[in-house]
């Protein structure tokens, strides 16, 4: 069961700079992903992962579900949010964690008028800054993917986590490799995670030819690999 945490999280909620054809300089576009998850030849499970766009607003949705033996775990994050001046800001999100175990739910609601973050459990403000902590963790991997696309090297963002709790989020970005995925073979951009005295490390690897869409992610605990999620399809 352990095992699964940290590499779920991290879907949910994953140093060559060239420069970008025109076509890919657009603002986020939609797109709809489906994953394998595996774990060295073994099958674990699938995920998705939809990004849409309706009136000025963009929805994310992320969906993993892993069985193994007699445990299993689905883990499901909703995610509204706007897109201005290049920064995205969270408008309302929703965790929901089901399977072996405790359940877990956490829904949220930027109240930008107010600026505050309200539980809409009890409709109670969170202690959180978001004027500092704009984005929850699921919205933030669409920064990432946007601001690979403007050439940067790394990032940190302010987040709220599936809890509701602020969190920061550091990557390094490296440089391109070729992967043979279940998609096919494309080349994508590997980001590391960059963590302070932890023995866990996670990459992802996103495909300019695809968007900039997430084609990879693979966890590590003291050098061994936990999982790995792995591209099966775009549209």
């Amino acid at each position: 069961m352990k095992i699964w945490q940290g590499l779920i999280a991290g879907i949910l909620v994953g140093v060559v700079i060239f420069l970008i054809p025109a076509v890919w300089a657009a603002e986020l576009s939609p797109y709809h992903a489906r994953y394998d998850v595996t774990r060295g030849n073994s099958h674990y499970g699938e995920a998705v992962r939809t990004l849409s766009y309706a009136d000025g607003r963009y929805e994310l949705y992320t969906e993993t579900e892993i069985t193994w033996l007699f445990l299993s775990d689905r883990r499901r994050y909703w995610s509204e949010f706007q897109f201005n001046n290049q920064l995205i800001d969270s408008l309302r999100f929703r965790y929901k964690r089901s399977g072996t175990g405790a359940s877990k739910e956490f829904n949220g609601r930027f109240s930008w008028a107010e600026k505050q973050l309200i539980n809409l459990a009890n409709e109670r403000a969170m202690n959180v800054d978001i004027n500092q902590y704009r984005v929850d963790a699921a919205a933030s991997l669409e920064q990432l993917r946007y601001d690979l696309q403007q050439g940067k090297e790394s990032f940190r963002y302010l987040v709220i986590d599936e809890k509701g709790q602020p969190d920061e989020l550091v990557y390094q970005r490296h440089g391109l490799e070729e992967l043979v995925l279940p998609y096919g073979t494309v080349s994508a951009i590997k980001v590391s995670r960059v963590r302070e005295n932890s023995k866990r490390e996670t990459d992802y690897w996103f495909a300019p030819e695809l968007g900039f869409v997430l084609v990879k992610m693979q966890q590590r605990e003291n050098a061994k690999e936990v999982a790995t999620l792995l591209l099966v399809g775009v549209d």
